[in-house]
């Protein structure tokens, strides 16, 4: 038996994308704060995806479930991606 495995190639696309625009809007100089925290979440995302990538895809969906319900409770922006 094969585990089921998370296809998340349009969501890593979707925040590559996503984090481009911000790199591109700070254009944070080398070394600076704004680069290190950019870089820093860069590397949450990169671990997360690969995380996510290994996990059963409906523990995927349900956790974007509820991160996407606090979030409407909460009056927060909402953006679909693994769900």
């Amino acid at each position: 038996m094969t585990r089921a495995r998370t296809d998340l190639a349009e969501t890593e696309a979707d925040l590559t994308a996503s984090l481009k625009v911000v790199r591109d809007a700070l254009k944070p100089v080398d070394g600076s704060a704004e680069d290190t925290a950019l870089a820093g979440v860069e590397t949450f995302c990169a671990i997360a995806l690969r995380v996510m990538r290994k996990t059963n895809p409906s523990k995927v969906r349900s956790e974007a479930r509820t991160v996407e319900i606090k979030a409407r409770m909460d009056g927060v922006p909402v953006t679909r991606g693994a769900a």
